[in-house]
């Protein structure tokens, strides 16, 4: 039967698939457990008496001992700061019934109570049990007991159910003493409540709070002490800013003092026979000027000038650029990123809510393009490979020979300042990106054993995903691998084509062998999000530099075909074969990419669960699949008979988003983590709600990716530029 959006049937629907002894009897606790926490539900509001709460017989410091006795007094001695004190705390409300498990309080309520009787505090989540006995009788006797004809059975049912809650606690207790103290909450039974008004039946809840382990599920860090690493790393940021601001005023001064000398000029006569002569000498040696002008401090520091910068960000791809590449980079960014948003949100509330909320995003067909996420990057190796490709086909015709120092130089210069400037952020300083109850920095946990992988560009090669260093980076490691590796099929290529294909079909073989033979041995899943071992199927199979190699070779191939402008326009053929051609050619690219992106819903929907085979077949063909696919998209829109895909997908206002593209994939992360963790309440989540995070973590991500763009990318890949060409490097084909 359809379950029709209900998270339980469809968490029940999954269990039944992949995990059927236990299901019913899991449905069955959380339902009845839920039903009775709805019986409860004031009890834990604060009706009880606060006098009571805590035992006085609890193995925690003396300090702590004290705090707690005057938490306890609060009633009475402070009862405005007892009111705000419990009002910051989590309480369980509504939506439980819809698995709603994570209750966060009020965080700055809470870390805003300074300098009271209590002294400050602090704010942790704690995981708790909630032990829930309930036991109906009847109201209408003394003994408890019904003496009439319609008695109602009798009932004492005993509970268990998990949260986790916001506690705020004074900062003379440490989080683990806490611990202690909450495992001896002593919380008042209600007597008396009557559920039906028409019967004479009433309820008796008591309910003991318990903390699971001895310490809390989570407290964030609140006061972030900065080594001398992280203060040179501002310091660097400063340094960087301040010569933004010096160069962009320099610029100014020289556009102001050249306009006052320009119409100086206008004022005199100038002899015609000098203005033709100085034409002549510069058109017959038109780079004299520049080989003979070597770069100055002046030309470095306008290096920084935003008069610079800014207008690269906003300049127009030339139009011999290859069209239809960037926007695919933009798709990808895009729907990589919500998949994120929609990945940590498990990672940052672990209620069944969101959990069923993340199942339901997945059984969507709507939400297939996202859930596809490693069809997206390979989207990504493939404008990576026939860019790379493209331009060193160029670069040889021209100079007549392989530079493979500048295709290795070009390619560092590229990626690394960002790459390594994002690193030593996400290590040093992102803890001081945001505050809030669910805030931390797994990349400042992370980087500190693994960041030097970053810098050698060996990301992909770390054991666990969470001991990555941005992890979501790990692309930027196989690019560079792919890219080391590729001059052998683009020398082969340009020189004897034939050898070429040959060593990009063995590559290619081989790779897809060692596909299959780990996807075979590692039991991964097409359905990815649905494999139990999910978060080993990542760093075992997606981030590994032989996973990419089909996308990889496919992108050499494309560059090698526009650049040689093979077109079947050129072709001595009639015009309606040709028409012919291209429409089959779409319907190839549509199937292709189609089947492929959509071949996961079977398994995601609940409609067909994969087989082995079935599993291994498709990670072994489903990159080289999509990557045709997309291929043959560039091509058709590179050779004139793209219509109105190619106007859209050209279009000339998506190219200040690609220049950004590069900085957005390597953010998006701190900004996921900031805005989730900044959040001071607990999100019931919906489709509108889960648009806007997203939208907000887009927008947020490309802000942070034009600053760096403005300060760090584009600034220091033109001071290389000047320094190569003051030493006498020259980085450009004459």
């Amino acid at each position: 039967l359809p379950c029709e959006g209900d998270p339980f049937c469809l968490a029940a629907r999954k269990d039944l698939m992949y995990k059927p002894a236990r299901t019913k009897r899991n449905l069955k606790d959380k339902m009845i457990t839920t039903l009775l926490l709805l019986v409860a539900i004031s009890v834990v509001n604060g009706k009880q008496q606060p006098s009571t709460m805590f035992t006085s017989e609890i193995d925690v410091s003396e300090q702590c001992r004290v705090a707690v006795q005057k938490m306890s007094a609060l009633q009475t001695t402070e009862p405005q700061l007892m009111a705000r004190y419990w009002d910051s705390w989590g309480k369980p409300s509504d939506a439980l019934l819809t698995g709603h498990t994570t209750f966060l309080g009020y965080y700055d309520e809470c870390t805003n109570l300074k300098d009271t009787v209590l002294g400050d505090m602090k704010y942790c989540l704690y995981a708790m049990a909630m032990d829930t006995n309930i036991i109906q009788s009847s109201s209408g006797s003394e003994d408890g007991v019904c003496h009439s004809s319609d008695c109602p059975t009798p009932m004492n049912v005993t509970s268990t159910f998990d949260v986790k809650i916001g506690v705020c606690y004074p900062s003379a207790c440490s989080p683990n003493e806490f611990a202690i103290v909450l495992s001896n909450m002593n919380v008042s039974s209600i007597t008396e409540m009557t559920t039906d008004p028409f019967s004479n039946v009433t309820n008796r809840v008591n309910i003991k709070l318990r903390v699971v382990g001895d310490s809390p599920a989570f407290c964030p860090v609140t006061d972030v002490e900065l080594d001398a690493s992280s203060k040179a790393l501002i310091a660097l940021c400063m340094v960087l800013v301040g010569l933004v601001i010096v160069g962009t005023l320099l610029d100014i001064v020289i556009w102001l003092l050249s306009s006052d000398e320009s119409n100086l000029q206008t004022d005199k006569q100038l002899d015609k026979e000098t203005i033709q002569e100085e034409k002549i000498n510069t058109l017959s040696s038109p780079d004299k000027l520049v080989k003979d002008k070597k770069p100055n401090i002046k030309d470095f520091i306008l290096a920084f000038s935003l008069y610079t910068t800014v207008p690269s960000l906003l300049m127009e791809q030339p139009p011999s650029a290859i069209k239809a590449v960037g926007s695919i980079k933009i798709f990808s960014n895009i729907f990589i990123i919500v998949l994120h948003v929609s990945f940590f949100l498990s990672f940052f509330f672990h209620s069944l809510s969101q959990n069923s909320y993340q199942l339901q995003l997945f059984t969507k067909i709507s939400f297939q393009p996202i859930a596809s996420i490693t069809l997206a990057v390979e989207s990504f190796f493939i404008v990576s490979a026939t860019l790379s490709a493209y331009l060193m086909f160029k670069d040889m015709e021209k100079c007549k020979k392989f530079r493979l120092w500048y295709f290795y130089l070009n390619r560092f210069l590229r990626l690394s300042p960002l790459f390594y400037f994002y690193t030593l952020v996400a290590y040093k300083l992102s803890p001081l990106f945001g505050q809030g109850p669910l805030f931390f920095s797994q990349d400042a946990i992370a980087c500190a054993d693994s960041w030097w992988r970053n810098f050698l560009y060996i990301t992909n090669f770390t054991p666990f995903v969470f001991d990555m260093c941005m992890p979501i980076a790990w692309h930027v490691a196989v690019d560079m691998q792919l890219v080391i590796l590729s001059p052998v099929f683009i020398i082969l290529l340009y020189h004897t084509w034939y050898l070429g294909l040959i060593a990009i079909g063995m590559a290619m073989v081989g790779a897809t062998a060692m596909v299959g033979y780990v996807s075979a041995t590692g039991g991964f899943w097409a359905a990815m999000f649905y494999n139990p071992n999910y978060l080993e199927q990542g760093p075992g199979l997606h981030v590994k530099t032989f996973y990419r190699v089909n996308s990889y070779m496919v992108g050499i191939l494309l560059g090698y075909i526009l650049y040689k402008k093979y077109s079947i326009a050129n072709f001595s053929i009639p015009n309606w074969l040709k028409h012919l051609t291209y429409a089959l050619l779409w319907v190839v690219a549509i199937v292709l990419c189609s089947a492929t992106m959509l071949a996961p819903y079977l398994e995601y929907g609940f409609i067909h669960h994969f087989t082995d085979f079935e599993n291994v077949t498709f990670l072994m063909f489903s990159g080289l699949t999509w990557s045709v696919g997309v291929a043959i998209i560039i091509y058709i829109c590179n050779t004139g008979y793209g219509g109105t895909v190619n106007s859209f997908l050209s279009w000339p206002g998506w190219d200040p988003l690609v220049k950004l593209s590069y900085g957005v994939a390597l953010c998006h992360q701190m900004v996921i983590f900031f805005v989730y963790g900044s959040l001071q309440s607990g999100l019931k989540f919906s489709d509108l709600v889960f648009g806007m995070i997203c939208l907000l973590v887009l927008v947020l991500s490309y802000m942070v990716s034009l600053m760096t763009a403005l300060f760090v990318e584009q600034p220091l890949y033109k001071v290389f530029s000047l320094f190569f060409q003051l030493v006498g490097i020259q980085t450009r084909a004459k």
